[in-house]
């Protein structure tokens, strides 16, 4: 029997919430505890699992759209069973709301429900009417910007975090132009941690992750140039990487703690020889950037995979056990596919970071000058960036720790100690 998974309210007064990435498409397969969508109100980001198995046989809302709460996001039924069977079902027995995972809880949600919201800004301007995320206003007020000449890309037009970030740097020369997609995933006090995804991936990768690290600091993650929410961005060498996410970072106007994998690793890293950026801790995850290798058949082949087995064949290479590789993940990737400009702006990366099996950029000098707090775990069976040449890189301050039957993604195949070790670098640096 078929069954809605409804769009959750995401707050105690609000009747819309914005889908802002679906990880399923008609005709796939969920089970339960599947993450299926993310929504999006003007205070949180909330993401949002199956409740039941089945394929999914309607999707009434699609990436953009402003949806009502409480009303279906999908419905999950048999192979082949109607939209009018699965309401005549819903009519029949009611519909469960699905529990969800705050990804970016309020900063402060008993006083965010008891209070109007205001912004106010350097001009001493106070506007009650005027959306705008906790952490938008925040920004926009060191920065001493007028959120109402801000136009709002959230709910209802609510002004979110890449509005304000888009005005801050858009005076500034760029290499591929406006900042990059900035989202907050967990609110919280005092110097934010930024996670930096790796090549192929996007921010959405860091969710779980971030869900259980148990920091009480802000938690937010940034799409690269030429993925998820940046694949616009022009920037397509590792410079032009380093600029784009140095101009967005910018506009936090404070420390940051940087956590990068990969690709993202490396750009954290050289973020730290900026001069502009108070970087006060990072932990480094299968760090490219460190050697000269780097699998090119995987980048290949990742790229040119159209059909979900032959992207499952690929993403296998990424960990040690392929069991520890979730299908989900393989068919969200699958999914951001649909998008006719995504493996066209990765490729075009692709080719400015990799020639072959050679990386293009180096981070080890700047991993040499930097004497903050540190941490790099990678796996022995990495496959797609040699331990080997890692080990041969660090400076002695460096702290390393190498990972028994673990691959190129640490935070999939050993979380818990990702975990742990994120926080504790975080907590080193006071």
């Amino acid at each position: 029997m078929a069954e809605a998974i409804l769009v959750p309210q995401v707050g105690q007064d609000l009747t819309e919430a914005k889908v802002v990435e679906l990880h399923v498409k008609l005709g796939d397969q969920v089970k339960k505890g599947d993450l299926v969508a993310v929504v999006e109100s003007e205070k949180a980001s909330f993401e949002v699992e199956a409740f039941c198995e089945g394929t999914v046989i309607s999707l009434p809302w699609q990436v953009g759209d402003t949806a009502t709460v409480l009303e279906p996001l999908m419905h999950v039924g048999a192979p082949g069973e109607t939209v009018a069977e699965a309401a005549r079902s819903a009519a029949a027995e009611p519909a469960v709301v699905p529990a969800v995972a705050p990804a970016a809880q309020p900063e402060a949600a008993q006083v965010a429900q008891a209070e109007p919201l205001v912004a106010k800004v350097a001009t001493g301007v106070v506007n009650a009417a005027l959306r705008a995320s906790p952490i938008a206003r925040r920004v926009a007020a060191g920065q001493g910007l007028d959120l109402a000449r801000i136009a709002g890309s959230g709910p209802k037009g609510a002004v979110v975090l890449k509005d304000v970030a888009a005005l801050a740097v858009g005076g500034a020369p760029t290499t591929g132009g406006g900042a990059l997609e900035l989202r907050t995933l967990q609110a919280g006090q005092g110097t934010p941690v930024v996670f930096i995804h790796g090549f192929g991936a996007d921010l959405s990768s860091w969710r779980p992750l971030v869900a259980r690290i148990g920091l009480g600091s802000p938690m937010m993650a940034l799409d690269l140039p030429g993925h998820g929410g940046s694949r616009g961005h022009g920037a397509a060498d590792f410079a032009g990487l380093v600029g784009a996410v140095g101009q967005t970072l910018r506009g936090l106007q404070g420390s940051v703690h940087l956590v990068g994998h990969s690709l993202g690793a490396a750009v954290a890293v050289a973020l730290t020889q900026r001069g502009d950026l108070d970087v006060r801790s990072l932990t480094l995850i299968a760090p490219a950037g460190l050697g000269a290798s780097v699998d090119g058949a995987f980048v290949e082949g990742f790229l040119g995979a159209k059909s979900e087995a032959a992207l499952a064949a690929w993403m296998r290479r990424l960990v040690s056990d392929p069991a520890t590789l979730a299908p989900v993940l393989v068919r969200a990737t699958l999914a951001a596919r649909e998008d006719a400009d995504l493996v066209p702006a990765q490729s075009r990366v692709a080719r400015g970071v990799f020639e072959g099996s050679t990386q293009l950029f180096s981070a080890a000098a700047a991993l040499r000058s930097y004497q903050g707090p540190c941490t790099v775990i990678a796996g022995r069976d990495d496959a797609i960036v040699p331990l080997r040449e890692i080990e041969a890189a660090l400076p002695g301050h460096v702290a390393l720790h190498r990972l028994d039957r673990v691959g190129h993604l640490p935070q999939v195949e050993a979380a818990d100690l990702v975990q742990t070790l994120i926080a504790r670098t975080v907590r080193s640096a006071g």
